[in-house]
């Protein structure tokens, strides 16, 4: 996920913000569903309901790539990362059908979170204009 360069400098790899969910698995099986939030080439970022330790062998599937394997490389209540054994192309990563995505039947959003159709800020106005009280 991470790696120091050659001057001893701390370099990130470009993430990908990401909500999917997805099923870990392990030398174990099955080991529980995982939501992943980020993602880069070389590794992941999620929030599980399974136990993990550092190092263990994992593998998840991801849309549009396939089956990838690597190893848990932290830990932090339920949140954690994974280092790929091999990098992946981020770019061939697909989101769910939007059939999946259509609401339920009698689904209806309540008021208060339609879109507004006034678009100012509240308590922000232009200059020399001040609404009476």
């Amino acid at each position: 996920m991470s790696a120091y360069s050659q001057g001893g400098t701390f370099e990130r790899r470009k993430r990908t913000a990401l909500l999917t969910k997805t099923e870990l698995r392990g030398e174990r099986g099955t080991l529980g569903n995982a939501r992943v939030r980020n993602l880069s080439s070389k590794g992941l970022g999620g929030v599980t309901d399974a136990h993990l330790e550092p190092g263990e062998a994992i593998s998840i599937l991801l849309r549009g790539v396939g089956s990838v394997s690597g190893h848990v490389a932290w830990v932090k209540g339920d949140k954690f990362g994974m280092e790929f054994d091999e990098m992946i192309d981020v770019d061939h990563v697909s989101m769910p059908d939007t059939d999946m995505l259509v609401a339920a039947e009698g689904f209806h959003v309540a008021d208060r979170f339609q879109p507004s159709e006034d678009y100012k800020r509240p308590g922000f106005y232009h200059r020399g204009f001040h609404p009476k009280h």
